[in-house]
C-alpha cells in the first residue's frame, strides 16, 4: 500500500465549530450597539475614531447622566457593579467606543432597581438630549441578555465595591498637588 491510500481527507468544520462561530458573530452584532458609531436611526455603523477618556472624562459623564437623571448617590457604585457582570459573564471589555453606552445604561438600570422614584425608558430622552428612546430600550435589552438578568446585589457585593471607590478616591487624592 503506498502512503497515497493512507491520507486522510481533510478535516471538515465540526458542527460545534460552526454553531460557535456562528454565536460570536451573533454577540459581535448584538454587542455593536454599545459602540459609540453604531448609529440607531440606519442600523448601521459610521466610520469615525474616539479619543481615549480620561478619568475626568469619565467621572463628568456619570456626573451628567446621575445629576440630569436624578439619580442617587449608590448609582454608581451598583453600574460599577453590573459592568464587572457583564465583563465577567461575556469577557467583553469597555473600549474607546462602547464605554459611555456601557456606563449609561448600567447607570439606568441601577436607578430602576436601587431608586424608589427612577425614570422610566420614555423620560430619559427628555433630561438627556444625546439619546433617544430607541436607544435606551435596545441598550437595556441587550446589556440584560448579557448579564441573564442578573441584578440582584448582596450587600456585602455592594460594600466591597463602595470601599474599593473610595480607596480609590483617597489614592487620587494623595496624587493630586
Amino acid at each position: 500500500m503506498s502512503s497515497q491510500h493512507l491520507k486522510r481527507p481533510p478535516k471538515q468544520p465540526s458542527k460545534v465549530t460552526n454553531r460557535r462561530q456562528e454565536l460570536r458573530q451573533q454577540i459581535e452584532e448584538q454587542f455593536e450597539v454599545f459602540s459609540e458609531l453604531y448609529d440607531f436611526n440606519y442600523k448601521m455603523r459610521i466610520d469615525g475614531s474616539l479619543a481615549c477618556p480620561s478619568e475626568a472624562d469619565i467621572f463628568e459623564y456619570c456626573r451628567y447622566v446621575t445629576v440630569n437623571c436624578k439619580m442617587e448617590n449608590e448609582i454608581p457604585i451598583i453600574c460599577l457593579v453590573y459592568l464587572e457582570r457583564l465583563i465577567t459573564k461575556t469577557g467583553i471589555l469597555l473600549t474607546v467606543e462602547n464605554w459611555k453606552r456601557l456606563t449609561l445604561i448600567a447607570l439606568c438600570l441601577g436607578s430602576k432597581i436601587w431608586d424608589d422614584d427612577s425614570l422610566e425608558n420614555v423620560h430619559f430622552p427628555k433630561v438627556m438630549g444625546d439619546v433617544t428612546l430607541k436607544m435606551i430600550n435596545r441598550l437595556e435589552e441587550t446589556f440584560l441578555e448579557f448579564i441573564d438578568f442578573d441584578l440582584v446585589i448582596k450587600g456585602s457585593e455592594y460594600a466591597k465595591y463602595y470601599f474599593i471607590l473610595r480607596s480609590l478616591q483617597n489614592e487620587i487624592k494623595l496624587e493630586t498637588p
